[in-house]
């Protein structure tokens, strides 16, 4: 709760941001019709929750966010983001949308689009769904060299299924050394394919793909990919990344004074990942469990957890990220920065992050970095 009580001072203070919106990214299966080269995903059996029990855990959450508004006097836009695994192997998905929806959440659906019927489509619509995501790496050779020959075609018969009935879907890319020279004709072939908007992430080693060191781009590489990404964005079409490091590179700044994370590395602040057997994680790509739902409530654990906390905490973080003044806006991508060094036998959850550009700017103090 004391988090809470200092972001809600520091919205008053002075901040942009009105509204604290917070996510849940909920892993319904591990059961996938793919094999993409970069997954995150360990392979293995588990015993999933059922649609009773996400059901019961999402009253849950739903009960957690009333209490923040209620008690901490400020305005909450919670959302779940379902996904897997592929979500529509789940026979519990639908359920699982409609108990969210009731409960006062927004939702999205990830996906690799490939198993989309018309009577999804419509299902989403009638249910509110604010987005479906789609992956696509790229055009069809390099979708189908990641993911497997025909998961390009199926995942653009999904998506048009979807714009042709009125649902929002965006197109989302694993941004690697694969796809990064072929950034335009990415988002050009998500135009014509009829998605809405498409947004960039990064590549992270870890899960299945944990031997993809090679394929991740070096700083400079990263920021030149971001501005063009940036530079993409327009009116008619939306291109994106959520990305720490594209938040600094459009321009976010810390508010005056400000000491805690508005924006950046969602981890331990403003999301929280679900697995399908109820592990918490602050994120999926980092894999470290914060406690289990099936063990405790996910209110608890949000106010509890020495991981999550640990990630609040700037004293933590080491090198560069810890003392730079974006930490508030930025703090890297902790994913990135937990595999890279997990990869070289020495696994830090707050190193620096390595595909940072500023880091290399030896001649300038990171406090007073900017690109």
């Amino acid at each position: 709760m004391l988090l809470l009580k200092v972001l809600k001072k520091e919205i008053v203070a002075g901040s942009a941001i009105q509204t604290f919106h917070f996510f849940i990214q909920w892993h319904l299966t591990e059961r996938c019709n793919l094999s993409c080269r970069h997954c995150y995903q360990q392979k293995g059996k588990v015993r999933e929750m059922t649609p009773e029990e996400i059901k019961a855990q999402i009253g849950g959450a739903a009960d957690m966010f009333q209490a923040w508004e209620e008690e901490q006097g400020m305005t909450l836009s919670p959302s779940i983001h379902f996904t897997g695994g592929e979500p529509f192997l789940y026979d519990g998905l639908w359920d699982a949308v409609a108990h969210a929806r009731n409960a006062g959440c927004q939702t999205a659906i990830l996906t690799n689009g490939s198993l989309i019927s018309l009577a999804d489509a419509h299902q989403a619509k009638s249910l509110g769904v604010s987005e479906i995501q789609i992956s696509l790496e790229g055009p069809r050779d390099i979708h189908d060299t990641i993911r497997g020959k025909g998961s390009f075609d199926a995942a653009l018969r999904g998506a048009r299924i979807l714009a042709e009935n009125g649902q929002n879907v965006m197109a989302n890319v694993t941004l690697s050394r694969l796809n990064a020279d072929r950034i335009e004709e990415t988002v050009e072939t998500a135009k014509d394919a009829g998605f809405g908007s498409i947004g960039f992430s990064r590549l992270v080693p870890c899960g299945s793909g944990h031997d993809l060191l090679a394929q991740m781009l070096e700083p400079q590489e990263i920021r030149k990919a971001f501005c063009r990404i940036l530079d993409l964005n327009g009116p008619d079409f939306e291109v994106s990344s959520g990305d720490p490091l594209a938040t600094v590179l459009a321009g976010v700044q810390p508010a005056t004074g400000c000491s805690l994370a508005l924006s950046g590395c969602s981890a331990g602040f403003s999301g929280v990942t679900i697995a399908c057997d109820g592990t918490v994680m602050p994120c999926r790509r980092i894999g470290l469990a914060a406690g289990n739902l099936r063990k405790s409530s996910l209110r608890k654990i949000w106010a509890t957890s020495r991981l999550l906390w640990r990630l609040r905490n700037r004293e933590n973080y080491k090198g560069s990220c810890g003392r730079c003044i974006l930490w508030p806006v930025c703090r890297g991508c902790r994913a990135v920065a937990y595999a890279c060094s997990a990869a070289q036998g020495r696994a830090d959850l707050f190193a620096d992050d390595p595909q940072c550009w500023l880091i290399d700017q030896e001649e300038t103090p990171p406090a007073a970095k900017f690109p």
